[in-house]
């Protein structure tokens, strides 16, 4: 989930980094660091919280070799100490990484043994004194090292001696770029916005060694090889917030206009006609994804099975790859992820490629791993989203997966219904402001639903918890008299979801069983259906389509999260303890 960006440049490199860091900021601001070459010495900063207190060191800083780090925690509280980067005892080194080794302990206690003292508490400057403490070049030493690390990582090494960055990838991103500042390694290709012209995702157990603005790629016997980098200008980006306060008001109201063109990219079929011989033979179909994404594949199962009449599930990435899974030649995996880079989805991936089963990726970012993994990838044209709490993104994935299940049925079918659904979703961005004020005042809150409306249930109840610390369950609202029904109390908020014109009444039947125990009801339903029982309304245009009225309905719900969220005084884009990207296990 860090984020590492380093350069090897020019004399303003420290600079860069930190403006670098700034774009990195959604993988992890616990804490924020520097390190620079000068005159042959490594100086670090490093400091507890946001990247934007290293600016005053950055500015006033000259150096043409650094590295730098954003955090999000995981060994070790964040604080100076854990902060990367690390140096390494005998001052020769300096490391960022982002992973988890999880053989550190036993790594620790021979380095212990050795009389090798480890200030943090992190697994990282394990890693790096390692690497100190080996023989060889700094290229050898770094080889030596991933020999001996169990886990996930991506490093940055800064050599004192050879005055380079060294670096390596397992499970972790790492890119590098030939930029007009130098030459650049990072976490992630936004670093190289308008300063590249191209780029290069380093492979697994590739090694990169920058020098002189120089850049050289070995393989895994440390021989090198001749990359082949990427144009950027085949990728998109936007990361001004437009005048909105935060990315995620924005994003919401980006909504529209991603649904429009996810319409207009697929309208043609193009990218639709290369996964009909993937569907072949297919016998049973599984989705897998983490968090949103997760209930994105909730939705795809239940549209694909209800479209193909094929065995179809959803699995949480981390249960699914440790339940020991039948998973033959005709099992399809589609895989659903933001960013690409979830590691766990990967590690899910990886599976199913040892099966030789079909591999099938739904994400918004082309260049990511997954793309590369799967056979065939289904970009969802979200375009950057940069608040930690998914919106636009999981709109976008639901939508691409109605639409793939729709031409699996008729290829020929008419884009009708969804070309309305962008011109609707302009009127669901708002929430009441007595909504608001209601579940702002509460500690909990209930999302219940049917058929898909239990899937958006879900979701809606993440929002809150994510960016506005609230307790809240999603349900299926039959599942209310199990168990959950006991925790109803009077004034409690309860979310209704009830777009589904054939579940209507079960679904008001639930909802009149938490209002006799005195909840406060938000129904969110169509214009037309004509109910009672509830204290306020969100209405949603009429659809034919389940599918779509549901894709509508967790518009509102996302502005619920954000508002609530602003108002009690947090930062919806970076809520606490969570990154964007979930790189480690």
């Amino acid at each position: 989930m860090c984020g590492i960006a380093c350069l090897v440049g020019n004399k303003e490199a420290t600079k860069h980094c930190f403006d670098a860091l700034e774009k990195l900021e959604y993988r992890g601001y616990d804490s924020a660091g520097i390190a620079c070459l000068i005159n042959d010495s490594i100086i670090i900063h490093k400091k507890q919280g946001r990247v934007d207190n290293l600016k005053e060191f950055a500015q006033n800083t000259k150096s043409n070799v650094v590295i730098s780090h954003t955090r999000w925690a995981t060994h070790g509280e964040p604080n100076e100490v854990n902060a990367h980067p690390h140096m390494s005892q005998n001052g020769n080194f300096a490391l960022v990484h982002n992973g988890i080794i999880e053989n550190f302990k036993e790594i620790k206690q021979e380095l212990l043994d050795k009389g090798i003292n480890i200030v943090s508490q992190t697994d990282s400057e394990v890693a790096l004194e390692l690497i100190a403490n080996a023989c060889g070049s700094i290229l050898e030493r770094l080889k030596f090292a991933t020999k001996r690390l169990k886990g996930s990582y991506a490093f940055g090494v800064l050599d004192k001696k050879s005055k380079s960055i060294v670096g390596v990838r397992k499970s972790s991103p790492l890119y590098v770029a030939k930029t007009k500042h130098g030459i650049m390694l990072a976490s992630d290709i936004i670093c190289f916005k308008g300063i590249a012209k191209s780029y290069y995702l380093i492979e697994e157990g590739q090694f990169i060694q920058i020098k002189n603005k120089r850049v050289i790629i070995y393989d895994n016997e440390l021989k090198v090889i001749t990359p082949k980098f990427t144009k950027i200008e085949e990728l998109e980006f936007d990361f001004c917030k437009q005048g909105f306060e935060y990315h995620m008001e924005k994003e919401i109201n980006e909504v529209p206009y991603v649904i429009e063109k996810v319409v207009n990219e697929y309208s043609d079929r193009h990218l639709l006609s290369q996964i009909k011989n993937l569907f072949e033979n297919v016998q049973n179909i599984v989705l897998i994804g983490c968090g949103t994404a997760y209930h994105a594949c909730c939705f795809g199962a239940k549209v694909l099975s209800n479209t193909l009449g094929i065995n179809t599930n959803a699995y949480i990435a981390s249960e699914y790859k440790y339940s020991n899974p039948i998973i033959t030649r005709n099992t399809l995996g589609i895989f659903v992820s933001q960013s690409g880079e979830t590691a766990d989805t990967l590690g899910c991936v990886k599976l199913f490629k040892e099966k030789g089963a079909k591999t099938l990726s739904v994400t918004n970012v082309i260049h990511s791993a997954l793309v590369k993994m799967c056979d065939i990838s289904l970009p969802v044209f979200a375009g950057a989203e940069i608040g930690v709490a998914s919106t636009k993104a999981y709109v976008a994935q639901v939508l691409v997966l109605h639409i793939l299940a729709r031409y699996l049925k008729d290829s020929n079918f008419k884009f009708e219904e969804e070309l309305e659904l962008s011109k609707k979703a302009k009127e669901m961005i708002y929430i009441q402001d007595e909504i608001v004020a209601l579940v702002k005042s509460k500690s909990k809150v209930f999302y219940i639903g049917r058929g898909f409306d239990s899937i958006t249930a879900q979701e809606g109840a993440l929002k809150i918890k994510e960016i506005a610390y609230i307790s809240a369950e999603g349900y299926p609202a039959g599942e209310l008299k199990h168990g959950t029904i006991a925790l109803i109390e009077k004034d409690t908020p309860v979310i209704v979801f009830a777009t589904s014109k054939r579940l209507l009444e079960k679904t008001m039947s639930a909802c009149e069983e938490v209002r006799s125990r005195g909840a406060k009801i938000i129904l969110v339903c169509p214009k037309s259906y004509f109910v009672a029982g509830y204290d306020f309304k969100i209405e949603i245009p009429d659809f034919e389509s389940e599918e779509l009225q549901s894709i509508l309905s967790i518009i509102p719900l996302q502005m619920l999260a954000y508002r609530v969220s602003k108002e009690l005084g947090y930062n919806p884009d970076k809520p606490r303890n969570l990154a964007k990207s979930v790189t480690v296990e």
